[in-house]
């Protein structure tokens, strides 16, 4: 077992070639959100959302070790804001493996549970992150999470933010190591209703 791989990693802006890969990962990290919401065919659905919007890719940075995609993380700045036009993308993939009914449904789910937080002025948002399975507890995700302070430190930005569900013990707990404080917890029906879960955290690290 290797004890850390952190010095090994290295990281890298996304690319379009990494759209299949980085749908794996998104299923694998969130399984109990994208299998409810997105239904049987949640994997090509993500793959072509990739395919189809550049937001992501844009924003995001893979890990790699040893020719392996390790992990990947999701940064926002004030300086990349949603555009309005974003849920089309998603709706086209829905549409090319569920029909007009089906991708009605994800639609209307994906809403109801969306993250569409934006961040403020003095703000980095962390969307996503996710390690393969493969690859956890050896220091991926504090890699990439320390990569994200490195772009808020660059860009003069006092804060990074997150959010996680409430019971998601273990990464709170690699959150609150790296720093991040924990705020009053959200209560969520819905999100209990879609994905099981009952609320959520946002966390919060001030950097100065």
């Amino acid at each position: 077992m290797i004890d850390g791989i952190e010095e090994e990693i290295k990281l890298r802006p996304a690319a379009p070639t990494d759209a299949d890969i980085l749908a794996q990962l998104w299923m694998v990290s969130f399984p109990d959100k994208f299998g409810p919401v997105l239904g049987e065919n949640a994997l090509p659905v993500l793959r072509d959302w990739l395919r189809l919007t550049q937001r992501y890719l844009r924003t995001t940075t893979i890990a790699e070790t040893m020719g392996i995609i390790a992990g990947f993380i999701v940064v926002r700045t004030p300086a990349d804001p949603l555009r309005p036009d974003e849920g089309r993308w998603l709706w086209r993939a829905l549409q090319l493996h569920y029909g007009l009914i089906g991708a009605l449904r994800g639609l209307l789910l994906m809403m109801l549970i969306g993250d569409n937080h934006e961040p403020e002025a003095g703000e980095i948002y962390i969307e996503m992150l996710g390690v393969n399975p493969d690859w956890r507890g050896l220091g991926v995700a504090r890699r990439l999470l320390a990569y994200a302070e490195s772009v808020a430190t660059a860009q003069n930005i006092d804060r990074l933010t997150l959010t996680v569900v409430s019971d998601n013990y273990a990464a709170i707990r690699l959150y609150e190591k790296m720093g991040f404080k924990a705020q009053a917890a959200q209560r969520s029906r819905l999100l209990e209703w879609i994905t099981g879960h009952p609320g959520y955290y946002d966390m919060v690290k001030r950097l100065r």
